[in-house]
């Protein structure tokens, strides 16, 4: 049987501590990976919501005025300020449709784009069309 000498528990300490530093690199940028995910995901559901909402307005009222607005309320917890872009009106007669387009450059949490070259800005957009009528 082998005595253990306190110079071989000092090695394997300090192999432990190797092998943890490479583990948790990893393990970092999984989790900060989910949680940039959640994130842009979150703020991708706020676009197409609020252009939804715009459209709806839109389609009952007629009015961009008031499309606008809504879509600019609902998009209230956007981070960034959103690009509604010239909403398209019903026809006075006939079917068709109403229609809201919203962009939003999002930067990141973590600063992704910085890190990784040739990322830029990311572009969220959300459409949101609503038959004429409601």
């Amino acid at each position: 049987m082998r005595v253990r000498r306190r110079s071989d528990v000092r090695g394997e300490q300090g192999a432990s501590a190797v092998e943890f530093a490479l583990v948790v690199l990893p393990l970092v940028l999984i989790l900060l990976g989910i949680i940039e995910f959640g994130y842009i995901f979150n703020q991708q559901l706020t676009v197409t919501n609020a252009a939804r909402e715009g459209s709806r307005v839109l389609a009952i009222t007629r009015d961009t005025g008031d499309a606008v607005s809504a879509a600019t309320n609902a998009a209230s917890t956007l981070v960034g300020t959103p690009v509604i872009t010239t909403p398209t009106v019903c026809p006075e007669t006939g079917p068709g449709d109403a229609t809201v387009v919203i962009t939003l450059a999002l930067d990141t949490i973590t600063g992704l784009e910085t890190w990784v070259p040739g990322l830029e800005t990311i572009s969220l957009t959300g459409r949101g069309v609503t038959p004429c009528g409601g």
